[in-house]
């Protein structure tokens, strides 16, 4: 995947047509071309109610973008010995433990980052499971949730405060968060629905479940934020060779990593916090990546939009493997 510098000129024109035909709102991107900023860009509204333009300020839920985040940190635990990606989960905390199914026993942690637990998105513990652990694709919070809960018993520290210290604070991520604060409530992007019309305003991440900090969804990020985590992963050596070390057929063509969903030479990941649409993508050996936030319902189009003009690359893949995966 190649960011292609002279669409640029094109991209805000591009992104607003898109943001029109399908209701959205607000959006911010950062475009990234040898593991450098190329291009960052703000445009509509934050708050259509109070006429808030969307700034390098405005906070979004990053939603599922939390997920590679975490899986950083696993990696970072793995290396340290705290927990191994193959052994089972349950041998480390038996009474943490969301299906009763003999089958899921044998969870492990590369399970979860690959979303091959069986476990539901979400639901009622304890879950039944969709197919036998190991043996699938099920796209996961409650495993991501799971395996945090292990995290924070074997560490003994909140995983706010474990991201804080392993990440945000070392790459630099001064605005970003895992749990609401005071700084979120006059700058976080109000979301519209499907129709464009403006939603509730939130306290919460994902408003209906408030389950904070979250491993699956609760980082809320600027436009600046997530782009130094980009970059930092793309300068380890390592890095795209442990995400695909695994490697779960998701369907239509796309397979999952510990962590992110590997397509062609990309890794990338999607989120969705109702409202709240995102996407992330990125080249290892390119060292070219992209990362678009929007407050819209509709938001995955324009995203999608944005990624298949400065990439030159269908994304037909991808949304059809996302539109069955929630």
């Amino acid at each position: 995947m190649r960011i292609y510098e002279d669409k640029l000129k094109q991209v805000a024109a591009t992104a607003a047509e898109s943001m029109r035909n399908n209701r959205v709102p607000g959006l911010a991107m950062a475009l990234i071309s040898r593991n450098r900023p190329a291009f960052t860009c703000t445009i509509g509204l934050a708050d259509p109610n109070r006429a808030r333009p969307v700034s390098e300020d405005t906070y979004f839920e990053a939603a599922s973008l939390t997920k590679p985040f975490f899986a950083r940190l696993v990696f970072e635990l793995c290396d340290e010995g705290v927990i191994e990606l193959t052994r089972p989960l349950i041998e480390y905390e038996p009474d943490i433990v969301p299906s009763t199914d003999a089958r899921f026993l044998k969870a492990t942690a590369a399970d979860v980052l690959c979303h091959a637990t069986g476990l539901q998105n979400w639901g009622r513990l304890p879950m039944e499971l969709r197919f036998a652990t190991g043996e699938g694709f099920g796209y996961s919070g409650m495993g991501y949730y799971y395996l945090q809960q292990i995290i924070e018993k074997l560490t003994e520290t909140r995983l706010d405060a474990l991201l804080q210290q392993r990440l945000m604070d070392k790459l630099g991520m001064d605005s970003a968060a895992m749990i609401w604060t005071g700084a979120l409530r006059h700058r976080l992007a109000r979301t519209a629905d499907e129709n464009g019309d403006m939603e509730p305003e939130r306290s919460t991440a994902r408003h209906s479940m408030g389950m904070e900090p979250n491993a699956a969804f609760s980082l809320y990020v600027t436009i600046k934020d997530y782009p130094k985590f980009i970059m930092g992963v793309l300068n380890e050596p390592d890095f795209a060779r442990r995400v695909r070390s695994v490697k779960n057929s998701a369907g239509h063509g796309v397979e999952w990593g510990l962590g992110w969903g590997l397509y062609k030479e990309m890794l990338w990941h999607w989120g969705d916090n109702g409202g709240f649409k995102s996407l992330v993508c990125l080249d290892p050996d390119t060292k070219d990546a992209l990362l678009i936030h929007t407050n819209g319902f509709n938001g995955l189009n324009v995203c999608f939009d944005i990624a298949q003009l400065v990439t030159g690359e269908s994304f037909a893949d991808i949304a059809a493997m996302i539109a069955v995966a929630e």
